[in-house]
């Protein structure tokens, strides 16, 4: 089994992909496509971690987080 996501957590904190959906006021079928791929839009990121306290780095796409942290530690 995979390991649990933070776009599971965020599902899982609003109750189904219908309710977080309506929370964001996405359709439900944007929110089963951000479960499918593991990752939300960075633009939702920030949104879902105020509303459920998951954190962004959970929900964003894995590359880019590595991408990040390689930039900051050549800083």
């Amino acid at each position: 089994m995979d390991p649990k996501r933070g776009i599971d957590d965020a599902v899982e904190a609003a109750g189904s992909q219908e309710k977080l959906a309506q929370t964001l006021g996405v359709t439900q079928q944007s929110v089963a496509k951000w479960v499918k791929r593991g990752y939300v839009p960075l633009d939702r990121a920030r949104e879902i971690e105020g509303m459920f306290g998951v954190p962004r780095k959970a929900l964003v796409d894995p590359k880019l987080v590595e991408l990040l942290s390689d930039w900051e530690a050549a800083l």
